[in-house]
């Protein structure tokens, strides 16, 4: 079995991760497929893919690591956006850009706990079944949500949601 070094396949999730749709990277449309979109990143022998599709609000995609062509690493996401609400997903994206340039790794996600938007409507959070650490990165799984904020009172509304899940596919060195 390969071993894996889990330290450089993070930092290069991060790397890819910038490059694709947190980040704004350039969309691969998949002619044949409708609403099915693909990033793409390399670095010497290695390989980002992030694949996702969406059918109304619901989505779901899985990015995948590979090293000399072979899969190492997997996560795969699903959920619902209200509306497909292009203020709430701008968000998702801020959250998820900051948390990738701060090399943080939450599942894949964004920041751990909550963040809340500058003009304070919707709150991001991250909710990851392990604390952060390096060995998350290993194997994970958790759930993510945007809620909007009520000002008059304590009550919120959902507006987005994922859960998501990885895992390193080989042996950690």
């Amino acid at each position: 079995m390969m071993k894996l070094n889990v330290a450089r396949l993070q930092e290069f999730f991060f790397e890819g991760s910038l490059w694709g749709y947190a980040g704004g990277g350039e969309k691969i449309i998949i002619p044949d497929v409708k609403k099915t979109r693909r990033f793409v990143y390399y670095r010497g022998e290695l390989l980002y893919r992030d694949e996702y599709v969406v059918n109304g609000e619901y989505s779901g995609g899985s990015t995948v690591i590979y090293m000399d062509g072979l899969p190492v690493w997997l996560m795969q996401y699903h959920g619902w956006c209200q509306n497909d609400n292009s203020d709430v997903l701008a968000f998702l994206k801020k959250v998820l850009t900051k948390t990738y340039q701060d090399s943080e790794f939450c599942g894949g996600r964004g920041k751990f706990g909550s963040w809340t938007s500058d003009d304070g409507s919707l709150v991001y959070e991250n909710h990851p079944t392990l604390p952060p650490s390096m060995e998350e990165f290993v194997y994970f799984m958790g759930y993510e949500r945007i809620k909007t904020r009520v000002w008059k009172s304590d009550q919120s509304h959902e507006v987005f949601w994922h859960r998501y899940q990885g895992l390193l596919l080989g042996e950690a060195e």
